[in-house]
């Protein structure tokens, strides 16, 4: 028995109605939408840490979410493991004719045509307009970028990055105006259309908006421990605590070369 094999027969027995886990034989596949949130969440921290025994435990978790929902799905007559896996493998395999089928694609824009002509083909599911399919449950800043992908590749985009920079800078006015005038509903709306924009200039330049926003969360978080770590921040005045930042920031520099 692989340990493949072996890890669907534990997952099976957990769910037997009469020995198996009280926690796990009450599960249903819609119950189970929040842990497969949180144990991705906590993959991507364990990958960002570099420790790779954390990245091999937690992959298990998620593996652990697969394998549970599909043994759900199979004792309700829907689909099996092995079904999802076929299906997964068939799928690639399609999608890549340039590396199972000899199709010869020149460029990266000739793969990502391809790839969004194969998908369109597969089935009509009520895809209308070239933004359908981003899924409403992404986190909102990658939501946000994959919504510009799907427009830019339809040339709904700015020329240059100068463009997609003016219009940040088009927003942050009208940011300005909404605090000024005391329109929350204004202020809230204008503050939507920056954030978009700013995901705008993640894409330009190549970056991921989600991970750029998890980077500016280390940094502060680490930053705050450390300004923590020089003064009681509770007993602190609002100049002792931005004294306490500053330091905080100059001590976390990069120490330069000599």
């Amino acid at each position: 028995m692989s340990e493949l094999e072996r890890f669907k027969d534990i997952v099976a027995k957990l769910r037997d109605p009469e020995t198996g886990c009280p926690w796990d034989k009450v599960q249903t596949m819609m119950s189970l939408r929040r842990y497969l949130v949180e144990e991705t969440g906590e993959y991507l921290d364990a990958l960002e840490t570099g420790n790779f025994d954390a990245v091999k435990d937690e992959m298990g978790d998620l593996l652990m979410q697969v394998v549970l929902n599909c043994q759900i799905a199979e004792e309700e007559g829907k689909f099996t493991l092995e079904d999802v896996a076929k299906s997964e493998a068939d799928k690639m395999i399609r999608r890549h004719p340039h590396v199972f089928q000899g199709v010869e694609l020149k460029t990266e824009q000739d793969r990502i045509d391809s790839w969004d002509k194969i998908k369109k083909s597969e089935k009509d599911d009520g895809r209308r307009s070239a933004l359908d399919g981003v899924a409403r449950s992404m986190p909102g800043l990658a939501r946000a970028q994959k919504v510009l992908d799907k427009a830019g590749r339809v040339g709904f985009e700015w020329a240059d990055f100068n463009g997609a920079m003016a219009k940040v800078e088009e927003e942050l006015a009208e940011v300005k105006e909404s605090a000024a005038a005391d329109d929350a509903k204004a202020l809230e709306e204008e503050l939507g259309d920056l954030l978009f924009t700013v995901v705008n200039l993640c894409r330009w330049k190549g970056l991921q908006a989600e991970e750029v926003i998890h980077g500016g969360i280390r940094k502060f978080t680490e930053r705050f421990k450390k300004m923590e770590s020089l003064i009681n921040v509770k007993g602190s005045t609002p100049e002792e605590m931005m004294t306490a930042w500053k330091q905080a920031k100059e001590s976390l520099k990069p120490k330069a070369e000599s």
